[in-house]
């Protein structure tokens, strides 16, 4: 059984962790916006007719930062968005097809967008249909 300092001792350091990721999350939403506007670019420069393995990779690792580390700062309608994504890349066996291109575009819009209204914690039922709504873009295997 632990003792009421033990107690004490692990409320503090609870309370300064959380308090450290309060004053953090004010940093990461402006990185978030930067990575989101890096993505929406790098999707920008996609040749449609041949999208580049080099490009197909970048917007994986955007995407997957943003899985990870969203989702941390209470941004979990975005974690859900972004590791979605990373399923859709990762899935495109080959060439990408208009089909895969239009699925990957409506990601990262929605991703854009959720980010632009700052919407925090998973959007609740609607953030629910947007994220089914986007992994029914998925290529099925």
């Amino acid at each position: 059984m632990a003792d009421a300092n033990t107690t004490d001792s692990r409320a503090d350091r609870l309370a300064q962790a959380e308090a450290a990721i309060n004053e953090l999350k004010g940093e990461y939403t402006q990185q978030l916006k930067a990575d989101v506007a890096q993505l929406t670019t790098v999707f920008a420069s996609i040749d449609r007719s041949n999208p580049t393995p080099d490009v197909l990779e970048e917007l994986f690792g955007i995407s997957h930062n943003l899985k990870g580390q969203a989702g941390s700062f209470g941004y979990d309608l975005v974690t859900s968005i972004a590791a979605s994504l990373c399923d859709l890349v990762r899935g495109v066996s080959g060439a990408m097809g208009a089909r895969d291109l239009k699925a990957v575009e409506q990601h990262v819009v929605v991703l854009g967008r959720v980010v632009e209204k700052g919407v925090v914690g998973t959007g609740g039922e609607t953030g629910e249909k947007i994220v089914q709504s986007l992994r029914d873009l998925h290529p099925r295997s």
